[in-house]
C-alpha cells in the first residue's frame, strides 16, 4: 500500500500572501469593470450629445420660450433648400432669356450671390435664426390678441397652393386699382410747354407717281364658297382640360411630403410652417390695416448740370424767358429725362435725395428753385403741383413693410432674447449643398 501524502503546512505569512495576491485579483477586476463601464458611458453619452441631446439644446431663448437645436436644424435645411430652389428657377429664366447678354450676366450674379450665401452656414444659420425669433413674437402677439387659424383654413390653404379647389374654381374679382389723376389748373397749362420733338422729313420725288403710295389690293385666288367649304371640312381642335380630381391632388400632395422627408420634415411639420405662415399674415394685416393710402405729392421738373456755375446760368436763361424744355435738352445731365423737360413725374415723400425733396416741398406751384446741390450735381427744381393722391400700390406696399418691420422691433424689445452663438454654429447644417435640387 503507497503511502498517503504528506500535509502541506500554510504558514501563517504564506496563508497572508495569497490573501493579499486575492486582494488584488479582486481589486483589478473591479477596477477593469469600472473603466469598461467608464468608457461605454462615455460612448454613449457621445451618442447621445450627437443625437438625441443635440436635438434638445437650446439656440435660443425668447423670454421663456426655448427655440431648440432639433427645429432650428429644420429650419436651416428647408431655407438651404428654397435657396437652392430660387437658384434653379433663376437657370431657368437665364435659359429662357439666353438671347441677350446682359439678361444672362444678371441672372448669372443672382445665381452667384446665392452660392455665396450657402457657402457659409452660418450666415445662413443667423438669417433662419432671426427669422425663428421674430415669429416667436409675433406668435405671443397672436396668442395675446385671439389671433389663430383653424384646421380648415390651413388645409384650404395647402389646396390652393396646389391649384386644386374642391368647391370650383374661385372666379376672380375685378379690383379697382386706385389711380390719382388730376386736372390741371390754368396756372399749370401755362408752365407746361410741350416737349419738342425731332420730326423726320422724307425727301419726296415730284417726279414719283401718286399711284406708287396706294396699296396693291391682291384678289383672293379661290372663291369664298371655295373657302367656306375648306373651313368646314377642316375640324377645329381645341385641347381638352384634363380634371384635376382628388386623387390626383392627394399623390401630388404625398410626393409633396416625401420631398421634405428628405431633409427632416414630416406631415406635422409641413402643417405647422402652414399655420405660422397664416397666423403672420392675419398680423401683419391687422398691424397695417391703418396705414394710410394717400399722401401729398409733388409734380416737379428739374435740370440738372455739373456746376453751380452752370446752374446759375440756366436761372439766367430761365429769367430771359428761354423756354425750360429746350434748355433741359441742351444741357440737362439727368438723360432719363431731359428729353421730356426734365419731367420727374408725381412723388411723395422718401423718393428723391434729402436735400433734393426738402426744396421742392417748400416751393409753390409755378416756383423756380435756386441751385439745390446734391451728390448728383446743381438741380434747378420747378413745382407743377402738389396735392394729396393715392400711392401706387408697390409703394403701398413699401411702407406697409416698413411699418410692421418697426412694429416688430418695438414688440421684440418687450423680451429678453438670447442667441447661443456658441451652440448654434457648431450644429448649423451645410446640406442641402448648393446645387442640390430635391
Amino acid at each position: 500500500m503507497a503511502p498517503s501524502p504528506e500535509k502541506k503546512i500554510v504558514s501563517k505569512k504564506h496563508k497572508a500572501r495569497l490573501q493579499q495576491e486575492q486582494q488584488q485579483r479582486k481589486m483589478l477586476v473591479i477596477a477593469s469593470i469600472i473603466i469598461v463601464a467608464i468608457v461605454l458611458i462615455v460612448v454613449a453619452y457621445g451618442i447621445l450629445d450627437q443625437t438625441i441631446l443635440k436635438n434638445q439644446k437650446p439656440v435660443a431663448k425668447v423670454g421663456d420660450t426655448v427655440i431648440r437645436a432639433e427645429e432650428f436644424i429644420k429650419m436651416v435645411k428647408l431655407e438651404r433648400q428654397q435657396m437652392n430652389g430660387q437658384a434653379y428657377q433663376y437657370e431657368t429664366y437665364k435659359q429662357f432669356f439666353g438671347f441677350d447678354e446682359q439678361n444672362t450676366a444678371y441672372f448669372d450674379s443672382l445665381i452667384q450671390q446665392i452660392q455665396a450665401q450657402m457657402a457659409v452656414p452660418e450666415t445662413v444659420g443667423a438669417t433662419v435664426l432671426t427669422s425663428m425669433i421674430d415669429t416667436k413674437v409675433i406668435g405671443f402677439y397672436a396668442e395675446e390678441n385671439g389671433i389663430d387659424v383653424t384646421e380648415q383654413e390651413i388645409q384650404d390653404a395647402i389646396q390652393r397652393d396646389f391649384g386644386y379647389f374642391p368647391n370650383g374654381t374661385p372666379t376672380p374679382e375685378n379690383t379697382v386699382v386706385p389711380y390719382a389723376t388730376s386736372t390741371m389748373s390754368p396756372t399749370q397749362y401755362a408752365l407746361v410747354t410741350p416737349t419738342p420733338t425731332v420730326t423726320p422729313i422724307e425727301e419726296v420725288d415730284e417726279n414719283e407717281e401718286e399711284s406708287s403710295t396706294e396699296v396693291e389690293v391682291v384678289e383672293p385666288e379661290a372663291t369664298p364658297e371655295e373657302v367656306e367649304e375648306v373651313i368646314s371640312a377642316t375640324p377645329t381642335v381645341s385641347p381638352s382640360p384634363t380634371a384635376y380630381t382628388e386623387d390626383l391632388y392627394q399623390e401630388n400632395y404625398r410626393s409633396f411630403v416625401e420631398n421634405f422627408g428628405k431633409i427632416g420634415l414630416n406631415e406635422k411639420d409641413i402643417q405647422k410652417l402652414y399655420r405660422v405662415q397664416l397666423i403672420s399674415q392675419k398680423v401683419y394685416e391687422l398691424i397695417t390695416a391703418d396705414v394710410p393710402t394717400e399722401e401729398e405729392q409733388l409734380w416737379a421738373r428739374h435740370i440738372l448740370v455739373a456746376t453751380v456755375e452752370e446752374a446759375q446760368d440756366v436761372l439766367n436763361r430761365l429769367e430771359d424767358d428761354e423756354d425750360w424744355s429746350n434748355i433741359a435738352a441742351e444741357v440737362s445731365t439727368d438723360t432719363s429725362n431731359k428729353d421730356r423737360g426734365g419731367d420727374l413725374g408725381w412723388f411723395g415723400k422718401n423718393a428723391m435725395v434729402t436735400e433734393f425733396e426738402t426744396a421742392a416741398f417748400e416751393l409753390e406751384i409755378g416756383e423756380i428753385s435756386d441751385p439745390i446741390e446734391t451728390r448728383f450735381g446743381f438741380h434747378i427744381i420747378q413745382l407743377l403741383g402738389k396735392e394729396v393722391r393715392q400711392i401706387e400700390s408697390s409703394k403701398l406696399d413699401q411702407n406697409k413693410q416698413l411699418f410692421f418691420n418697426e412694429w416688430l422691433t418695438q414688440e421684440k424689445a418687450k423680451y429678453t432674447i438670447e442667441q447661443y452663438d456658441d451652440v448654434w454654429t457648431k450644429i448649423v447644417p451645410n446640406t442641402p449643398a448648393f446645387g442640390d435640387v430635391q
